[in-house]
């Protein structure tokens, strides 16, 4: 039997584009949980070799990040994390209040039964990560809770953007919860989003939204201002 030229060249170029997505899949991981941070060094050759990997996959992955605005390429002094400006976290964080906002809107008139019912026990596993101060535990239950309203809203288009800009900011949400009373504060704003979501309050769902975000925001802000010079 006859081998098709066409798949036998397909094949090295989807296994290069496979390991170029797992290393960013990775990297983006990587910032996510903290262990990348902004202005950190991203050391190529080590990258490498921890996927076993020529540099030329990486590179692409770096590329793709940079496309993202979560990489930066510095002339002659290498390849870092992207930092963000002050200005650039409140425009981001104004923009991200909005979506947000409109989400929960969307998703009090929509919300199903099943739906309720997993926001209300998402609600509960980040107040109890709060009461026992556990950091990273309530950064999964406030992702899987935001999720939940994303999904409720059953709009993709504006999901997207919103996890867009989630993704930019991504590198600074660690240290931000871990400010003194951060994780109690953010605790009862997601109880008066969830209130009024399943009360299918959609004005109220996005002002108490809206609030949460904001109040996110200045966190977040205070964290760059105290980050040095990039």
């Amino acid at each position: 039997m006859s081998r098709n030229p066409e798949s036998s060249e397909k094949t090295p170029r989807a296994a290069a584009a496979s390991l170029t997505d797992r290393v960013r899949a990775a990297l983006e991981e990587d910032m996510r949980a903290g262990r990348l941070t902004p202005g950190m060094a991203i050391d190529e050759r080590a990258l490498a070799g921890r996927f076993g990997a020529s540099r030329t996959p990486v590179r692409e992955a770096l590329l793709v990040l940079v496309a993202k605005g979560l990489v930066e390429i510095r002339p002659r002094a290498g390849i870092y994390v992207r930092q963000l400006g002050t200005r650039e976290i409140v425009a981001m964080m104004e923009g991200l209040a909005e979506l947000e906002g409109v989400l929960a809107r969307l998703a009090a008139g929509r919300i199903n039964a099943a739906l309720q019912t997993a926001l209300q026990q998402a609600l509960a596993t980040t107040e109890a990560c709060a009461a026992q101060n556990d950091t990273a535990g309530y950064m999964a239950a406030n992702t899987r809770l935001h999720e939940l309203i994303y999904e409720a809203s059953g709009n993709a288009f504006i999901v997207e953007q919103t996890r867009w800009v989630r993704q930019r900011i991504a590198p600074y949400r660690g240290p931000m919860f871990e400010k003194p009373g951060r994780l109690v504060r953010s605790q009862a704003e997601h109880a008066a989003v969830v209130r009024a979501i399943c009360a299918g309050e959609g004005e109220a769902a996005a002002e108490a939204m809206r609030d949460h975000i904001t109040a996110g925001g200045r966190a977040l802000a205070d964290i760059v201002l105290a980050l040095p010079a990039a």
